[in-house]
């Protein structure tokens, strides 16, 4: 589908998307702002905000994009986010859950949560449960969560019981746990949704160009770099999910590649989604 053809989007909607300046939120803000829709992307980095809105705005010919600044790693500055949006908005049409951080060294937040869970996905969780009002306001309204490669995340075992790492740091241990958690999330999101005209699902971008390689040493990073030129600008998957009017109702499932996906762990996935909801709400406060 070329993103903003056949989409559910009105010049009325309104929309969030988070780590909206590269990769694959920055595609989706792209073009849910060619489909009229006013579009608020969050960057931790306001500077960088604001020039890629300006881009936006330009290549789109939407002038109603904006950037907010908030550190998705951070409980508290993820509560202002909300209350500034709130402060903008009666309702939420799309909230798109992608902002990420890709970290070598173990570093924590004020909450003492591991950076790369904290930024990829209990953000998200704590950003998704206090919009959860307006994007019923919104209805329909959806929730898209980026998350991974369905049939790698379901190979491995969910481990959310050392979230400060205290037993050792792994990067890509690290990256694989918060792409657990956020497939969890998103599916036990849409349970606890039922019924209320909001949809949530998770999805696999594909390859997709990103700013995450240059958090890495440059001996990883290169590599990365020099391949993706042969990566996609924008995830098609992300922008269907996000505009398609196919997906309307939709909800509680995992998609790659435009197309529900399974998704099968060896585990009871509504039990270990429970289970960490309840670790999640703790840690926020919730």
């Amino acid at each position: 589908m070329e993103s903003g053809e056949g989409h559910s989007m009105t010049s009325r909607s309104v929309c969030l998307v988070t780590g909206g300046t590269s990769g694959v939120g920055r595609g989706i803000a792209r073009a849910l702002a060619r489909s009229g829709a006013a579009v608020m992307i969050v960057s931790r980095d306001p500077a960088r905000g604001a020039a890629a809105a300006e881009t936006l705005r330009r290549e789109t010919g939407n002038d109603r994009i904006e950037s907010l600044a908030a550190d998705m790693s951070s409980m508290t500055s993820v509560r202002s986010l909300a209350e500034t949006i709130r402060k903008k908005h009666d309702a939420l049409h799309v909230l798109s859950n992608n902002a990420a951080t890709l970290s070598m060294d173990r570093r924590l937040t004020p909450e003492g949560v591991e950076s790369i869970f904290a930024t990829n996905y209990l953000g998200h969780f704590l950003l998704s449960n206090l919009l959860a009002d307006l994007l019923k306001a919104g209805a329909p309204s959806r929730i898209l969560t980026v998350s991974g490669q369905p049939g790698l995340i379901a190979r491995f075992q969910p481990r959310f019981e050392d979230l400060a790492d205290e037993s050792g740091f792994s990067p890509l241990r690290a990256t694989l746990r918060a792409a657990i958690a956020k497939s969890l999330f998103a599916l036990e999101l849409a349970r606890r949704l039922e019924g209320t005209g909001v949809t949530s699902n998770t999805f696999h971008p594909g390859l997709v160009r990103s700013g995450l390689p240059s958090h890495l040493p440059w001996y990883l990073g290169l590599p990365v770099r020099l391949a993706s030129v042969f990566f996609a600008k924008e995830s098609a998957t992300g922008a269907y999910l996000a505009l398609s009017p196919d997906v309307e109702g939709v909800t509680g499932l995992f998609f790659a590649r435009c197309r529900a996906v399974p998704f099968e762990p060896s585990y009871d996935v509504g039990a270990v989604g429970r289970e960490l909801w309840e670790i999640s709400a703790r840690l926020c406060g919730l």
